[in-house]
Protein backbone atom coordinates (compact mmCIF):
# COMPACT_ATOMS: atom_id res chain seq x y z
CA UNK A 1 0.00 0.00 0.00
CA UNK A 2 1.16 3.51 -0.73
CA UNK A 3 2.37 5.61 2.20
CA UNK A 4 1.08 8.89 0.78
CA UNK A 5 -1.57 11.09 2.43
CA UNK A 6 -4.93 9.97 3.84
CA UNK A 7 -7.61 8.32 1.75
CA UNK A 8 -11.29 9.09 2.33
CA UNK A 9 -14.13 6.59 2.16
CA UNK A 10 -17.85 6.64 2.73
CA UNK A 11 -19.33 3.33 3.89
CA UNK A 12 -22.61 1.66 2.89
CA UNK A 13 -23.42 -1.33 5.09
CA UNK A 14 -25.99 -3.96 4.14
CA UNK A 15 -28.16 -5.73 6.68
CA UNK A 16 -28.45 -9.47 7.14
CA UNK A 17 -29.10 -10.38 10.77
CA UNK A 18 -26.16 -12.05 12.48
CA UNK A 19 -24.33 -12.10 9.13
CA UNK A 20 -23.63 -8.48 10.04
CA UNK A 21 -20.75 -9.87 12.10
CA UNK A 22 -18.95 -10.16 8.75
CA UNK A 23 -19.24 -6.37 8.49
CA UNK A 24 -17.91 -6.08 12.03
CA UNK A 25 -14.76 -7.83 10.80
CA UNK A 26 -14.50 -5.55 7.75
CA UNK A 27 -14.78 -2.44 9.92
CA UNK A 28 -12.34 -3.83 12.47
CA UNK A 29 -9.70 -4.26 9.75
CA UNK A 30 -10.39 -0.88 8.13
CA UNK A 31 -9.99 0.86 11.48
CA UNK A 32 -6.47 -0.56 11.71
CA UNK A 33 -5.47 1.41 8.61
CA UNK A 34 -4.58 4.87 10.03
CA UNK A 35 -4.45 6.64 6.68
CA UNK A 36 -8.02 5.61 5.87
CA UNK A 37 -10.53 8.26 6.92
CA UNK A 38 -14.33 8.01 7.00
CA UNK A 39 -16.71 10.86 6.23
CA UNK A 40 -20.14 9.20 6.11
CA UNK A 41 -21.78 5.84 6.73
CA UNK A 42 -25.18 4.50 5.74
CA UNK A 43 -26.71 1.27 6.93
CA UNK A 44 -29.77 -0.90 7.17
CA UNK A 45 -30.81 -3.37 9.88
CA UNK A 46 -27.62 -4.97 11.26
CA UNK A 47 -25.74 -2.62 8.93
CA UNK A 48 -27.40 0.30 10.72
CA UNK A 49 -26.35 -1.19 14.06
CA UNK A 50 -22.75 -1.47 12.87
CA UNK A 51 -22.88 2.09 11.50
CA UNK A 52 -24.13 3.64 14.73
CA UNK A 53 -21.79 1.60 16.95
CA UNK A 54 -18.89 2.66 14.71
CA UNK A 55 -19.91 6.32 15.00
CA UNK A 56 -20.38 5.99 18.76
CA UNK A 57 -16.88 4.61 19.22
CA UNK A 58 -15.24 7.22 17.00
CA UNK A 59 -17.02 10.02 18.88
CA UNK A 60 -16.16 8.47 22.24
CA UNK A 61 -12.46 7.89 21.74
CA UNK A 62 -11.36 7.38 18.15
CA UNK A 63 -10.46 4.27 16.20
CA UNK A 64 -9.55 1.94 19.07
CA UNK A 65 -12.71 2.91 20.93
CA UNK A 66 -14.71 2.11 17.80
CA UNK A 67 -13.12 -1.34 17.60
CA UNK A 68 -13.89 -1.89 21.30
CA UNK A 69 -17.52 -0.81 20.89
CA UNK A 70 -18.07 -3.08 17.88
CA UNK A 71 -16.62 -6.03 19.80
CA UNK A 72 -18.76 -5.27 22.84
CA UNK A 73 -21.91 -4.87 20.74
CA UNK A 74 -21.61 -8.27 19.08
CA UNK A 75 -20.62 -9.91 22.35
CA UNK A 76 -23.72 -8.51 24.05
CA UNK A 77 -25.93 -9.54 21.12
CA UNK A 78 -24.74 -13.11 21.66
CA UNK A 79 -25.50 -12.87 25.40
CA UNK A 80 -29.02 -11.48 24.93
CA UNK A 81 -30.48 -14.38 22.91
CA UNK A 82 -32.17 -16.88 25.25
CA UNK A 83 -29.93 -19.93 25.61
CA UNK A 84 -32.82 -22.29 24.92
CA UNK A 85 -33.29 -20.95 21.41
CA UNK A 86 -29.73 -21.85 20.44
CA UNK A 87 -29.47 -25.22 22.13
CA UNK A 88 -28.03 -27.26 19.24
CA UNK A 89 -29.29 -30.59 18.01
CA UNK A 90 -26.87 -33.40 19.06
CA UNK A 91 -25.95 -34.05 15.42
CA UNK A 92 -25.46 -30.38 14.48
CA UNK A 93 -21.74 -30.33 15.29
CA UNK A 94 -21.15 -33.52 13.31
CA UNK A 95 -22.94 -32.09 10.28
CA UNK A 96 -21.34 -28.67 10.55
CA UNK A 97 -24.83 -27.16 10.57
CA UNK A 98 -25.08 -23.49 11.63
CA UNK A 99 -28.63 -22.76 10.37
CA UNK A 100 -32.01 -23.13 12.03
CA UNK A 101 -32.02 -26.91 11.52
CA UNK A 102 -29.26 -27.05 14.12
CA UNK A 103 -31.52 -25.44 16.73
CA UNK A 104 -34.91 -27.18 17.14
CA UNK A 105 -36.37 -24.53 19.48
CA UNK A 106 -35.43 -21.67 17.16
CA UNK A 107 -36.82 -23.50 14.13
CA UNK A 108 -40.09 -24.17 15.95
CA UNK A 109 -40.39 -20.49 16.89
CA UNK A 110 -39.74 -19.30 13.31
CA UNK A 111 -42.23 -21.81 11.90
CA UNK A 112 -44.84 -20.61 14.39
CA UNK A 113 -44.12 -17.03 13.32
CA UNK A 114 -45.37 -17.93 9.83
CA UNK A 115 -48.84 -18.46 11.27
CA UNK A 116 -49.04 -16.05 14.22
CA UNK A 117 -48.19 -12.35 14.23
CA UNK A 118 -45.66 -10.88 16.66
CA UNK A 119 -48.56 -9.13 18.37
CA UNK A 120 -49.83 -12.60 19.31
CA UNK A 121 -46.50 -14.30 20.03
CA UNK A 122 -44.90 -11.34 21.80
CA UNK A 123 -47.76 -9.11 23.00
CA UNK A 124 -45.51 -6.86 25.11
CA UNK A 125 -43.17 -6.15 22.16
CA UNK A 126 -40.07 -7.30 24.02
CA UNK A 127 -36.89 -6.74 22.00
CA UNK A 128 -33.62 -7.68 23.75
CA UNK A 129 -31.57 -5.53 21.36
CA UNK A 130 -33.12 -2.43 22.96
CA UNK A 131 -31.18 -3.07 26.15
CA UNK A 132 -27.90 -3.56 24.28
CA UNK A 133 -28.31 -0.27 22.41
CA UNK A 134 -29.35 1.63 25.53
CA UNK A 135 -26.29 0.44 27.44
CA UNK A 136 -23.78 0.94 24.65
CA UNK A 137 -24.80 3.99 22.60
CA UNK A 138 -24.69 7.61 23.78
CA UNK A 139 -27.37 8.91 21.41
CA UNK A 140 -27.23 12.45 22.80
CA UNK A 141 -23.53 12.68 21.98
CA UNK A 142 -24.13 11.20 18.51
CA UNK A 143 -26.89 13.69 17.76
CA UNK A 144 -24.44 16.52 18.48
CA UNK A 145 -21.41 14.88 16.85
CA UNK A 146 -20.34 15.53 13.26
CA UNK A 147 -17.18 13.43 13.29
CA UNK A 148 -18.99 10.87 11.12
CA UNK A 149 -22.18 11.51 9.17
CA UNK A 150 -24.67 8.70 9.75
CA UNK A 151 -27.67 7.72 7.62
CA UNK A 152 -29.82 4.74 8.57
CA UNK A 153 -32.87 3.54 6.68
CA UNK A 154 -36.27 2.22 7.68
CA UNK A 155 -39.40 1.53 5.64
CA UNK A 156 -42.48 3.64 6.24
CA UNK A 157 -45.28 1.10 6.69
CA UNK A 158 -48.12 3.21 5.27
CA UNK A 159 -46.35 4.37 2.09
CA UNK A 160 -43.55 1.83 1.59
CA UNK A 161 -41.11 4.72 1.15
CA UNK A 162 -37.60 4.73 2.52
CA UNK A 163 -37.08 6.93 5.58
CA UNK A 164 -33.54 8.12 6.29
CA UNK A 165 -32.60 9.03 9.85
CA UNK A 166 -29.47 11.19 10.09
CA UNK A 167 -27.31 12.17 13.07
CA UNK A 168 -29.80 14.65 14.49
CA UNK A 169 -32.55 11.98 14.51
CA UNK A 170 -30.64 9.00 15.89
CA UNK A 171 -32.39 7.13 18.69
CA UNK A 172 -32.99 3.62 19.97
CA UNK A 173 -36.36 3.64 18.19
CA UNK A 174 -34.84 4.67 14.84
CA UNK A 175 -32.32 1.82 15.05
CA UNK A 176 -34.94 -0.73 16.06
CA UNK A 177 -37.12 0.46 13.19
CA UNK A 178 -34.30 -0.15 10.72
CA UNK A 179 -34.07 -3.78 11.93
CA UNK A 180 -37.78 -4.49 12.39
CA UNK A 181 -38.70 -7.71 10.59
CA UNK A 182 -42.53 -7.53 10.62
CA UNK A 183 -42.94 -11.28 11.07
CA UNK A 184 -40.94 -11.17 14.31
CA UNK A 185 -41.27 -7.69 15.80
CA UNK A 186 -43.93 -5.06 16.40
CA UNK A 187 -43.73 -2.13 14.02
CA UNK A 188 -41.64 0.63 15.61
CA UNK A 189 -43.12 4.09 16.11
CA UNK A 190 -40.89 7.10 15.54
CA UNK A 191 -42.35 10.59 15.57
CA UNK A 192 -45.91 9.34 15.32
CA UNK A 193 -45.25 7.14 12.27
CA UNK A 194 -44.59 3.40 12.16
CA UNK A 195 -41.73 1.64 10.41
CA UNK A 196 -40.48 -1.78 9.35
CA UNK A 197 -37.04 -3.05 8.33
CA UNK A 198 -35.15 -0.74 6.00
CA UNK A 199 -34.21 -3.69 3.80
CA UNK A 200 -37.55 -3.42 2.00
CA UNK A 201 -36.74 0.05 0.66
CA UNK A 202 -32.95 0.41 0.68
CA UNK A 203 -30.34 -2.15 1.74
CA UNK A 204 -28.26 -0.09 2.13
CA UNK A 205 -29.25 3.39 0.90
CA UNK A 206 -26.48 4.88 -1.22
CA UNK A 207 -27.96 8.21 -2.29
CA UNK A 208 -27.45 9.97 1.11
CA UNK A 209 -23.71 9.40 0.75
CA UNK A 210 -23.73 10.77 -2.79
CA UNK A 211 -25.60 13.97 -2.01
CA UNK A 212 -24.58 14.71 1.58
CA UNK A 213 -20.86 13.89 1.64
CA UNK A 214 -17.96 15.69 -0.03
CA UNK A 215 -15.79 12.70 -0.88
CA UNK A 216 -16.70 10.58 -3.88
CA UNK A 217 -15.56 7.06 -2.89
CA UNK A 218 -18.16 4.68 -1.45
CA UNK A 219 -17.31 1.23 -0.10
CA UNK A 220 -20.32 -1.11 -0.03
CA UNK A 221 -20.12 -4.06 2.34
CA UNK A 222 -22.51 -6.61 0.84
CA UNK A 223 -24.14 -9.49 2.71
CA UNK A 224 -26.91 -10.37 0.24
CA UNK A 225 -25.66 -12.33 -2.81
CA UNK A 226 -26.34 -10.50 -6.08
CA UNK A 227 -26.21 -13.65 -8.18
CA UNK A 228 -27.60 -17.09 -7.44
CA UNK A 229 -25.83 -20.28 -8.48
CA UNK A 230 -28.10 -23.19 -9.25
CA UNK A 231 -31.80 -22.79 -9.97
CA UNK A 232 -33.66 -22.96 -6.63
CA UNK A 233 -35.81 -26.10 -6.71
CA UNK A 234 -36.63 -26.99 -3.12
CA UNK A 235 -39.21 -25.04 -1.15
CA UNK A 236 -36.52 -23.80 1.23
CA UNK A 237 -34.21 -22.72 -1.62
CA UNK A 238 -37.04 -20.88 -3.35
CA UNK A 239 -37.99 -19.05 -0.15
CA UNK A 240 -34.36 -18.12 0.42
CA UNK A 241 -33.95 -16.69 -3.07
CA UNK A 242 -37.24 -14.79 -2.74
CA UNK A 243 -35.95 -13.19 0.45
CA UNK A 244 -32.59 -12.31 -1.13
CA UNK A 245 -34.29 -10.67 -4.10
CA UNK A 246 -36.72 -8.80 -1.84
CA UNK A 247 -33.97 -7.39 0.36
CA UNK A 248 -31.71 -6.57 -2.60
CA UNK A 249 -34.23 -5.09 -5.04
CA UNK A 250 -34.15 -1.44 -3.92
CA UNK A 251 -30.35 -1.46 -3.68
CA UNK A 252 -29.99 -3.07 -7.12
CA UNK A 253 -32.31 -0.48 -8.68
CA UNK A 254 -30.31 2.32 -7.10
CA UNK A 255 -27.01 0.89 -8.27
CA UNK A 256 -28.37 0.28 -11.76
CA UNK A 257 -29.50 3.91 -11.97
CA UNK A 258 -26.04 5.06 -10.89
CA UNK A 259 -24.34 2.80 -13.44
CA UNK A 260 -26.59 3.92 -16.31
CA UNK A 261 -26.18 7.61 -15.44
CA UNK A 262 -22.41 7.30 -15.27
CA UNK A 263 -22.37 5.59 -18.69
CA UNK A 264 -24.58 8.30 -20.20
CA UNK A 265 -22.38 11.03 -18.74
CA UNK A 266 -19.28 9.30 -20.07
CA UNK A 267 -20.82 9.12 -23.55
CA UNK A 268 -21.64 12.84 -23.50
CA UNK A 269 -25.41 12.28 -23.53
CA UNK A 270 -26.00 14.57 -20.51
CA UNK A 271 -24.85 18.16 -20.36
CA UNK A 272 -22.42 18.70 -17.51
CA UNK A 273 -24.05 20.18 -14.41
CA UNK A 274 -23.50 19.81 -10.69
CA UNK A 275 -25.33 16.48 -10.50
CA UNK A 276 -23.58 15.08 -13.56
CA UNK A 277 -20.20 16.20 -12.22
CA UNK A 278 -20.90 14.54 -8.88
CA UNK A 279 -21.96 11.24 -10.47
CA UNK A 280 -19.03 11.32 -12.87
CA UNK A 281 -16.60 11.57 -9.95
CA UNK A 282 -18.39 8.87 -7.94
CA UNK A 283 -16.34 5.73 -7.36
CA UNK A 284 -17.88 2.51 -6.03
CA UNK A 285 -15.94 -0.21 -4.22
CA UNK A 286 -17.34 -3.48 -2.90
CA UNK A 287 -16.31 -5.95 -0.22
CA UNK A 288 -18.39 -9.11 -0.30
CA UNK A 289 -18.24 -12.81 0.48
CA UNK A 290 -20.50 -14.21 -2.23
CA UNK A 291 -19.33 -17.81 -1.89
CA UNK A 292 -19.51 -17.83 1.91
CA UNK A 293 -23.00 -16.30 2.00
CA UNK A 294 -24.29 -18.75 -0.61
CA UNK A 295 -22.95 -21.66 1.43
CA UNK A 296 -24.57 -20.50 4.67
CA UNK A 297 -28.09 -21.64 5.43
CA UNK A 298 -30.55 -18.72 5.24
CA UNK A 299 -31.56 -19.40 8.82
CA UNK A 300 -27.99 -18.87 10.00
CA UNK A 301 -28.78 -15.15 10.09
CA UNK A 302 -30.53 -15.94 13.40
CA UNK A 303 -27.49 -17.77 14.80
CA UNK A 304 -25.79 -15.62 17.44
CA UNK A 305 -23.52 -18.23 18.98
CA UNK A 306 -20.18 -16.56 19.79
CA UNK A 307 -18.23 -19.11 17.72
CA UNK A 308 -20.34 -18.38 14.62
CA UNK A 309 -20.10 -14.61 15.05
CA UNK A 310 -16.35 -14.86 15.54
CA UNK A 311 -16.00 -16.94 12.36
CA UNK A 312 -17.90 -14.29 10.40
CA UNK A 313 -15.78 -11.53 11.94
CA UNK A 314 -12.56 -13.27 10.90
CA UNK A 315 -13.94 -13.77 7.38
CA UNK A 316 -14.76 -10.07 7.24
CA UNK A 317 -11.27 -9.13 8.38
CA UNK A 318 -9.70 -11.42 5.78
CA UNK A 319 -11.83 -10.02 2.94
CA UNK A 320 -11.14 -6.43 4.04
CA UNK A 321 -7.43 -7.15 4.25
CA UNK A 322 -7.48 -8.56 0.73
CA UNK A 323 -9.45 -5.56 -0.52
CA UNK A 324 -7.01 -3.11 1.07
CA UNK A 325 -4.04 -4.94 -0.39
CA UNK A 326 -5.48 -4.95 -3.91
CA UNK A 327 -7.45 -1.71 -4.04
CA UNK A 328 -6.14 0.84 -1.55
CA UNK A 329 -4.24 2.70 -4.27
CA UNK A 330 -7.45 2.96 -6.31
CA UNK A 331 -9.31 5.00 -3.67
CA UNK A 332 -9.83 8.43 -5.16
CA UNK A 333 -8.80 7.18 -8.61
CA UNK A 334 -11.27 4.57 -9.89
CA UNK A 335 -14.00 2.12 -8.94
CA UNK A 336 -12.92 -1.44 -8.23
CA UNK A 337 -16.06 -2.97 -9.78
CA UNK A 338 -17.68 -2.98 -13.20
CA UNK A 339 -20.96 -1.28 -12.31
CA UNK A 340 -22.63 -2.00 -15.64
CA UNK A 341 -21.57 -5.65 -15.66
CA UNK A 342 -22.64 -6.22 -12.07
CA UNK A 343 -25.86 -4.25 -11.83
CA UNK A 344 -27.26 -3.80 -15.36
Amino acid sequence: MTRQGPKFLNLALQGGGSHGAFTWGVLDRLLEQPRLQFEGVSGTSSGAMNAVVLANGLARGGREAAREDLSRFWSEIADEVPAGFLQPHPLAALNGDVGVDAFPALRAYLELAQHLSPYQMNPTGLNPIRGVLTRLIDFERLRDSRSLRVFISATHVRTGKVRIFDNAELSVEALLASACLPSLHHAVEVGGEVYWDGGFSGNPPVFPLIFNCLHADILVVMLQPVHSGDLPASAEAIQRRQMEISFNSAFLREMRAIAVCKEQIRSGWFQSGRLETRLEKLKIHIVEAQQLMEELDAGSRYNTLPSFLQMLKEEGRAHADSWLRDNYVDIGQRSNVDLVGLFC
